[in-house]
């Protein structure tokens, strides 16, 4: 009885050296690994552009010598017949605007219109952009001169019958649209006509109409907007570009009023470095009718899941077995197989194995390579029918090292840069908050024990 106790006793201790032995084998042989801890976050992207708008344009052209008085406000409406500009020979209504009859007042709504445009200059005004400064006084005399050219208009009769019907000829729009004073021969710019050089907005120029100036004969008057359509193209690279196009519709925002639009999406190819995304609306062209230039933000939906480097993501084989040879699965993604085995006289017969499952798909499991080679056969439980090991599948996943060894988790990438990506969170096979990854991936292998 003593001697079994005895040998009993030899082997566990014998068991114990062994296992004293492994993991100072272990110690001598670890390696360092640095862990990153993982938590929730997005990527950065600039969507910030800046793009040429494209109109459908038409500059209404005069057929008479003399001075200009515009009574249209530059982005009001016109219909066909409207009264849009005078024409005066002797310069008599410049005269009367600048010394009028009677007592001119501003309503509640011209008050409110201009206190509205000084407001939004103030709040979109910079100094890197003080050119901007002329628009707003362009757009700023406009309104004021419209006002006053009202009351000349309603006491034009005073210089009398004659000289309005023979020297002032009245003006009204034959097409209906939006009225704008100034021209920069961009009118017939189309998406099929781009190019860098049209970007360059250091080469633009914008020629102003102005009010009370003396023009000639087919000289441009005024331009009418005369469609709601419009567009903005900006410039990209050709990858960027295919991945606007395939959102279809993206939402934008326009800096200068903080407006959101939803705009479609076309990509015009230019050469491999640039491409011309083209964002089309059907609404709000008066709102940017006085802009060639106009800057944006894309609004896209973020990807917000797990932030990893990306020196924690590995590629890594696995076998594929098909879902119907499956026998059971565990809740920790542990499947057992049927594998088929030889008995010493030559009859075959199957054991039950356990192999940890790291993906799947419609049909078959990721399945690790610890107790399957090449050439073996599982069976199917009910039909007995055999399937060889053979084929295998790549995964992208990292190291995961919470209980100190390498344990590969499959991810799922949301979007990722040259540094970071953004990976699907609380996956079946992947990784959840907080979890500790191996940072430098490319010096693990499966299982092998790590220290931090």
């Amino acid at each position: 009885m003593d001697a079994k106790w005895n040998a009993r006793i030899v082997f566990i201790l014998l068991l114990f050296l062994a296992y004293l032995i492994y993991l100072m084998v272990q110690l001598i042989n670890r390696k360092d690994i640095s862990g990153y801890q993982v938590r929730a976050g997005s990527l950065a992207i600039n969507n910030v552009y800046r793009g040429v708008v494209l109109r459908e344009e038409e500059i209404v052209e005069g057929s008479d010598t003399g001075y200009i008085t515009y009574f249209a406000r530059e982005g009001e409406h016109v219909g066909v017949g409207d009264l849009v500009y005078a024409i005066d020979e002797t310069g008599a209504l410049n005269d009367m605007a600048s010394s009028p009859t009677g007592e001119s007042s501003l309503s509640e709504e011209d008050l409110r219109d201009l206190r509205q445009e000084i407001i939004q200059f103030s709040r979109n005004f910079s100094e890197t952009d003080f050119h901007s400064t002329y628009d707003f006084l362009y757009d700023l005399d406009g309104s004021l001169l419209k006002l006053a050219n009202i009351n000349v208009l309603n006491n034009i009769q005073n210089i009398g019958s004659n000289y309005a019907t023979e020297l002032v000829k009245l003006t009204k729009a034959r097409k209906p649209g939006y009225v704008v004073y100034h021209t920069d021969g961009y009118e017939s710019l189309s998406a099929n006509g781009l190019t860098p050089a049209v970007f360059d907005e250091s080469t633009y120029e914008k020629t102003q109409l102005a009010n009370h100036a003396l023009v000639g004969n087919s000289a441009p008057v005024y331009k009418l907007l005369t469609s709601e359509n419009w567009s903005l193209a900006i410039p990209t690279d050709p990858e960027r570009a295919e991945q606007l196009k395939a959102e279809d519709y993206v939402q934008v925002r326009f800096l200068k009023n903080q407006q959101i639009l939803w705009g479609k999406v076309s990509v015009v190819p230019y050469d491999q470095d640039i491409s011309f995304c083209v964002l089309s609306f059907n609404n709000s062209v008066v709102n940017f009718c006085t802009d060639r230039y106009l800057e944006i933000e894309l609004e896209e939906s973020n990807e917000v899941g797990l932030k990893i480097p990306q020196s924690s993501i590995v590629n890594k084989e696995f076998f594929l077995v098909p879902k119907d040879y499956l026998v059971e699965k565990s809740e920790d993604n542990t499947c057992v197989f049927l594998r088929k085995t030889f008995m010493e006289d030559g009859t075959s017969s199957s054991m039950r194995i356990y192999i940890t499952a790291y993906s799947e798909d419609d049909e078959y499991y990721f399945v690790d390579d610890s107790q399957l080679r090449i050439g073996d056969y599982l069976l199917q439980e009910k039909t007995l029918a055999e399937y060889p090991v053979s084929a295998k599948g790549i995964l992208t996943g990292v190291y995961n090292i919470n209980k100190g060894y390498a344990d590969f988790r499959q991810i799922i990438v949301l979007y990722e840069n040259d540094e970071y990506a953004i990976v699907k969170s609380n996956t079946t096979y992947g990784l959840n908050e907080y979890d500790y990854i191996a940072l430098n991936a490319n010096e693990l292998s499966d299982d092998e024990f790590v220290f931090e």
